[in-house]
């Protein structure tokens, strides 16, 4: 297996990873805000929320062409060299770059 192929897997495991505390996350949003719950389980869904945020953002995204973590585009998984190498070269269809 390429190395590019397993930062594909690695990439839809951490998407699929993230998309699943996103829902939890909005959860205990809804749980610590709503007044009619007892405070007991505002305080609860406060605290794990507290805790789950530390480990929330630190997603990093891996260029695909060149196995970089630095400046790597949310939508493409790819690098802006990458993307601008492309862009030159008119393998990409479809993609405009505002500033590069």
């Amino acid at each position: 297996m390429r190395k590019e192929d397993i930062n594909m897997i690695k990439v839809k495991k951490k998407i699929n990873w993230r998309k699943k505390n996103e829902v939890k996350r909005k959860i205990l949003i809804s749980i610590s805000k709503n007044r009619n719950i007892a405070p007991i389980y505002q305080t609860y869904a406060a605290y794990t929320l507290g805790k789950q945020k530390n480990n929330f953002y630190k997603f990093k995204h891996i260029c695909l062409k060149n196995n970089k973590y630095s400046s790597v585009s949310n939508r493409f998984y790819v690098c802006k060299h990458v993307i601008k190498n492309y862009l030159t070269y008119n393998k990409a269809q479809n993609c405009r770059i505002n500033s590069w």
